[in-house]
């Protein structure tokens, strides 16, 4: 009988120390970033807030930190007026502190001059718990096609 209460309770400690990641929390930050992104609404302090102090984004052949893609978000906002990204195929992979996430991105774009971009990308995201919160630590985009109406 001993035996089987200290087996229980061994069961009973590893299944309660799981990961605080789940697939959902994880999609939803995901999606959160793409919000706080939106050309609309973007604001550098509050986008901040849901990455790590070393947040680097790799878009167009060029690897950023956050104040780098500030810079090239506040240039793109001068010719854009709306922004929208339709996120899909969600592929997660997750252990006790991090989570790796691949996806599609479809995104539309609206620009001063009437003209609608629509783009289509590979993407791939790695978020770590920082003091106890899931944050975005690194996003890999891959432009697969782009056209312009």
């Amino acid at each position: 009988m001993k035996k089987l209460f200290i087996g229980f309770s061994i069961f009973i400690s590893i299944n309660s120390w799981t990961s605080p990641i789940t697939e959902e929390k994880a999609i939803s930050k995901l999606n959160q970033f793409f919000e706080l992104l939106d050309i609309e609404v973007y604001k550098q302090d509050d986008i901040s807030r849901i990455l790590t102090k070393d947040f680097q984004i790799f878009e167009m052949g060029k690897s950023w930190n956050m104040e780098e893609f500030d810079t090239f978000l506040r240039e793109a906002a001068k010719t854009t007026v709306s922004t929208d990204w339709v996120l899909s195929k969600y592929k997660v992979s997750i252990d006790n502190s991090s989570v790796h996430i691949s996806y599609v991105n479809n995104g539309i774009f609206k620009t001063t001059n009437n003209e609608t971009i629509y783009s289509h990308w590979l993407e791939s995201t790695y978020m770590v718990l920082d003091e106890g919160e899931l944050k975005l630590k690194f996003l890999q985009s891959d432009l697969v096609d782009r056209e312009i109406k």
